[in-house]
Order: structure tokens, then C-alpha cells, then sequence
């Protein structure tokens, strides 16, 4: 079968062709960028780029997508802009993309805001977010609606101004874990910013932190039938305060069902027994540990 040999101005036609076209999407989208169309901007440049691709659409696109408010579409943009434009547009699209970050802190959009400092961090990984940092942290606020925007409060952390602003975000970072489940990652950043306190208004609350922490893990794991590793966690939340601590003594409650359930039944009375100091009336976990001694009772031993 022999190949299809076709004339060299066929071809010269076909990239004219597309060139105009491409221009064509381009002044369209000028134009409504110019009308504040943004969107409309945005989807011209982009028709424009699929059929002749350049740096120069590729910053347009990403202006267009941050004034429309479609800061995920910025972030691939700019990011294709440092790809394609080489060094030369690699600090033009870090710009870009510390406005998109600024622009999702400022309208509450945490997908937007965690595509645009993964990017930065990309594109330009030794560029500063300190001078956002903050915007960033309370962006996200004590209840974050996704995980994926818990990944900028690190980076906040690291470029914030000093210390203290430091120890707060990795503070509130550990917070959000906690509130999405995962008090196994938040647990070592509270004893951190509690071991250099270096922010003393944290230091109490990120050991309290911790100590609930380790409860729900203890449960977790006790829940799971690892009671080795429950007691662990059990005796770690116990030393985190005085025996008049909810936790403390939520905690010895826990260590003491490990060690009934091992069969050390003077020691679970004990276990127990502290759960009930300064207990005041009507206190419902001394109601919990008073039951738990009773259980102990039946079980044959005697309690001192």
C-alpha cells in the first residue's frame, strides 16, 4: 500500500489556517476581557491554546481564571505557564500564583487555596509565604470542610514571621486534624509546640490537647482488641495533668478495663479508684468508675 505523499503547501494552508484561527480566539478573548467577560475570556484563550499554544495565552488564561473567580483553573494555567515558558516566565507565574492563593484566602475557597500554594511550592519552592501566612490559617478557620486545605497550614507555619506566629498555626493545623479524625498526626505536633512553648498561652491547652488525644487513641485501640497498645496510649493521657483532670481520669477508667480484662483485678480497683478522685456529686464519671469497682467486686476480689 503505498503512502498518501501530499503537496508541502498543504500543510503550510492547514498551520495558517490554525494560526488565524488561534488568533481569532485570542482578540475574542481580548475583547471580553477587556468587557470584563472573564469567563468568556478564559474559554476563548483556552480554545486559542489548544490550537497554538504559548506562554503569553498561557499568562492571559491564567488572568482571566483568577478575575472569574475559577482559582483551580488559574493554578493549571500559571503552572503550565512556568512548564512551558521556561525560566524566563517561572517568576511570572510564581506571581500569578501567590494573587490566586491570595484571592482563594480572601473568598473562602480551600480547593482553590490549596491548588494555588502546592503550586508555589512547585513552581518556586523558596518563595516566602509569610506575607500570607496568616490569610492562609484563617482561611481554614477551626472547622475545615476539606483535607486537602489542611496542606497549606504547614507551609503557613513555615513562613510565618516568628515563633510564636509559628507555634499558633502548627497549633491550629493540629486542631483541624484533630476535628477530621486524625489525632494520630495531631497528637506529636501538640506535644511539640508544647515541649518549646515557645507561644505560652499554648503550652497548657496543647499538652490538654495531646492528653485527648491519647484517650481517643487508647479507645481506638482498646476497641480494636490491641489492649497492650490501648494501656499505652491509656497511661500517656494519664500523665498529662492532675488526677482531677476529666481526662486524667477518663484515662484511668480506661487503664483500669485493660487490666481487668487481663484478670489484675487489685490493680483495675486502684485503676479505678484514682478515676474517682475529686469527683464532685454527681460527676458522671465517677458514676462510670463507682460501677466498674462494683464489676471488680463481683469479680471476687476485695477492695481495700
Amino acid at each position: 500500500m503505498r503512502a498518501v505523499v501530499r503537496p508541502w503547501w498543504l500543510a503550510v494552508l492547514w498551520l495558517a489556517a490554525c494560526g488565524g484561527a488561534a488568533a481569532d480566539h485570542e482578540a475574542l478573548g481580548d475583547r471580553a476581557y477587556g468587557d470584563r467577560h472573564f469567563a468568556d475570556a478564559l474559554a476563548e484563550y483556552r480554545l486559542a491554546i489548544r490550537l497554538q499554544p504559548s506562554a503569553a495565552l498561557r499568562a492571559k488564561a491564567g488572568a482571566a481564571a483568577l478575575h472569574a473567580g475559577d482559582f483551580v483553573a488559574a493554578v493549571e494555567e500559571y503552572r503550565a505557564l512556568a512548564q512551558e515558558g521556561g525560566s524566563r516566565r517561572a517568576s511570572e507565574a510564581a506571581d500569578g500564583l501567590e494573587r490566586v492563593a491570595r484571592a482563594a484566602a480572601e473568598g473562602d475557597d480551600p480547593a482553590g487555596l490549596a491548588a494555588a500554594v502546592n503550586g508555589l511550592r512547585a513552581v518556586s519552592a523558596g518563595r516566602a509565604l509569610a506575607s500570607f501566612a496568616r490569610q492562609l490559617a484563617q482561611s481554614i478557620g477551626p472547622e475545615p470542610r476539606s483535607p486537602d486545605a489542611l496542606s497549606v497550614l504547614p507551609y503557613a507555619a513555615a513562613g510565618a514571621p516568628d515563633a510564636r506566629a509559628e507555634d499558633s498555626l502548627m497549633y491550629g493545623y493540629a486542631t483541624a486534624l484533630t476535628r477530621i479524625g486524625r489525632c494520630g498526626d495531631a497528637m506529636p505536633v501538640f506535644e511539640a509546640v508544647a515541649r518549646r512553648a515557645r507561644e505560652p498561652a499554648l503550652e497548657r491547652p496543647a499538652l490538654q490537647a495531646s492528653g485527648r488525644c491519647a484517650l481517643t487513641l487508647g479507645r481506638q485501640a482498646m476497641d480494636g482488641g490491641q489492649a497492650d497498645q490501648a494501656e499505652q496510649w491509656f497511661r500517656r493521657a494519664a500523665s498529662g495533668g492532675d488526677d482531677r483532670d476529666p481526662v486524667v481520669r477518663a484515662a484511668y477508667i480506661g487503664i483500669g478495663d485493660v487490666l481487668f480484662a487481663r484478670g489484675s483485678f487489685a490493680e483495675a480497683a486502684e485503676a479505678y479508684q484514682r478515676a474517682l478522685a475529686g469527683a464532685a456529686p454527681g460527676d458522671s464519671l465517677a458514676q462510670i468508675a463507682a460501677e466498674k469497682l462494683n464489676q471488680v467486686a463481683n469479680a471476687g476480689t476485695v477492695i481495700r
